[in-house]
């Protein structure tokens, strides 16, 4: 009998673990989802960094979505940011969420379509909060910069 129970238990965090990324897969093309103030996510060895402008991160495995930056602005304004994105597995995006909360990817990576050094985007933030999140699934070895220009 105890055999059997250490085999179930096995196998149920095996099943477990097989399913831990399924909420992120279900939730990538969710703007509803993605647009929620709330984050969820499951990561392992993140680091990040924000200093004058720039924001690095460095996560070896993440799955769902998560806010990298908000900001709140009286006028409407456009902002230049240059990307770094790459990882060795998975699939990830940035998106833009506005103070509507509209969703639009601002960049989007897979392994092969890693970016080869920074790559300038123009967004036009709106009157309001304005937000940045990462969204992936599967993902290992990320690793992403973004460098900001001064807002008002």
């Amino acid at each position: 009998m105890r055999k059997f129970t250490i085999a179930l238990l096995w196998l149920l965090c095996l099943m477990m673990t097989a399913c831990s990324n399924e909420f992120a897969k279900r939730e990538y093309d969710s703007d509803e989802k993605i647009a929620q103030n709330t984050d969820h996510y499951a990561k392992e060895v993140s680091v990040a960094n924000s200093t004058n402008g720039e924001y690095s991160l460095k996560v070896s495995k993440f799955n769902g979505r998560e806010t990298l930056w908000e900001k709140t602005i009286k006028e409407n304004q456009d902002i230049e940011i240059d990307f770094d994105l790459s990882l060795s597995k998975g699939q990830a995006k940035i998106v833009y969420i506005d103070s509507e909360d509209n969703v639009t990817t601002v960049i989007e990576c897979l392994p092969e379509t890693s970016t080869n050094g920074l790559v300038t985007k123009t967004l036009p933030l709106k009157s309001g909060k304005n937000r940045l999140k990462i969204v992936g699934y599967d993902c290992e070895d990320i690793d992403l910069k973004m460098v900001f220009t001064d807002i008002q």
